[in-house]
């Protein structure tokens, strides 16, 4: 590996060719620098702090970082500053990572177009083309090159989207596994923060040094010890993995079948014993609206105050999401609870007794920027 220093100032070098696919709202040069020299301190003492030491990260903007701008891609909190940092900010320095830069995101982290209030977020593979969100400017750094690991934060979808728009890995993890504590709600019962990388290897290594129990947050729950996750089996014999039919009502896109049967070949070639999991009693489109409108429900009632009293702070996009979320009677919120509670259950029995169950991350390619996003972005990353 090349020295910590070495490293970020390739990544801040590189920095100037890429402004225009709008990835960063905050470049921490100075900070990165300090970090990476005392890294490289203790690599050449041999006290790296883990196999992440020296590593260069990127965040999402809706995560704390100590010193840092902490808008949340929200117009209303321009010139705030993060006072401390996200536990997975702390998590994050007592492995020895340089944290380099804060990404772009979709406004307030309520939708994946990929669209920030500083303007689109481009894909580096094809800047005619969206990263998708609402984490896009994670997968998009990642899949420029301008930095190893980075963090994003997931609702319906949104590490998800973006990692399989930009061809780069991501893992929204078990609920509760990582503390969200320090990041900007949209929905505590939905939201997690989720590791990125280029490779399923480098998500593995992050998610090991962001996962753990938060005493403080009342949405952390105790898994017990964390560690590096086992290697993945070289065989799969034995293992019944599932593998989801009935999506035809998404229109899926050919390059996505064909990516998703080639899978599915591998996965039988490995040994795997391979299961239908039929989708379309499951009503995923339903559900996502269903989800999405708790989320509009809930990012109402946290920013109700604001946004009456700061109205240009919000623009007419998340204005109108909000104000439906205000609309929302106690039996229409029920019902919506009943449905995603519902979907859960009827969802788990669908899988029980496999090990694993493979779909398509979104039913279609990274979209122009031109026109409108297509609406089925998340109706099969509703699913976990």
């Amino acid at each position: 590996m090349n020295s910590p220093l070495a490293r970020v100032e390739a990544a801040l070098a590189a920095l100037p060719a890429t402004t225009g696919l709008g990835l960063f709202s905050h470049v921490a040069d100075a900070e990165a620098r300090s970090a990476a020299a005392e890294s490289a301190r203790r690599w050449a003492k041999g006290e790296a702090r883990s196999p992440l030491e020296g590593l260069s990260v990127v965040l999402k903007g809706n995560i704390a970082v100590r010193g840092w701008p902490w808008q949340g891609g929200l117009r209303a909190r321009q010139g705030m500053v993060a006072t401390e940092d996200a536990s997975v900010v702390t998590r994050l320095r007592a492995a020895g990572v340089v944290l380099l830069a804060q990404t772009t995101q979709d406004e307030g982290a309520l939708g994946a177009e990929g669209i920030a209030l500083e303007g689109l977020i481009r894909n580096p593979l094809n800047p005619t083309r969206s990263t998708g969100g609402s984490s896009g400017g994670s997968a998009g750094a990642l899949a420029a090159g301008l930095c190893d690991l980075a963090l994003g934060t997931d609702t319906i979808g949104s590490v998800r989207i973006p990692a399989s728009l930009c061809g780069v890995a991501a893992l929204k993890p078990s609920y509760g596994r990582v503390s969200t504590r320090g990041v900007l709600p949209v929905h505590p019962r939905f939201d997690h923060v989720g590791p990125m990388a280029r490779d399923i290897a480098g998500v593995r290594a992050l998610l090991a040094a962001v996962a753990g129990h938060d005493p403080s947050s009342a949405w952390s729950v105790d898994y017990g010890e964390t560690s590096m996750p086992s290697p993945p089996p070289t065989s799969l014999a034995g293992r019944r993995i599932g593998y989801a039919i009935g999506i035809d009502d998404l229109a899926p896109e050919a390059a996505v079948i064909d990516g998703y049967n080639a899978a599915i070949s591998t996965l039988r070639e490995a040994g795997a014993e391979l299961v239908q999991v039929d989708l379309r009693p499951l009503d995923l489109r339903r559900t996502r609206r269903a989800v999405f409108a708790l989320c509009e429900h809930e990012m109402w009632r946290a920013h109700r105050e604001a946004m009456a009293a700061r109205p240009e702070g919000y623009s007419g996009r998340i204005r109108a999401l909000l104000e439906y979320g205000a609309s929302l009677d106690d039996a229409k919120l029920r019902a919506l609870d009943e449905r995603v509670t519902g979907f859960q259950f009827a969802w788990e029995a669908r899988v029980a007794g496999l090990d694993a169950c493979l779909s398509p991350t979104t039913p279609g390619v990274a979209f122009p920027h031109e026109g409108t996003p297509p609406d089925s972005l998340a109706d099969l990353t509703v699913i976990g």
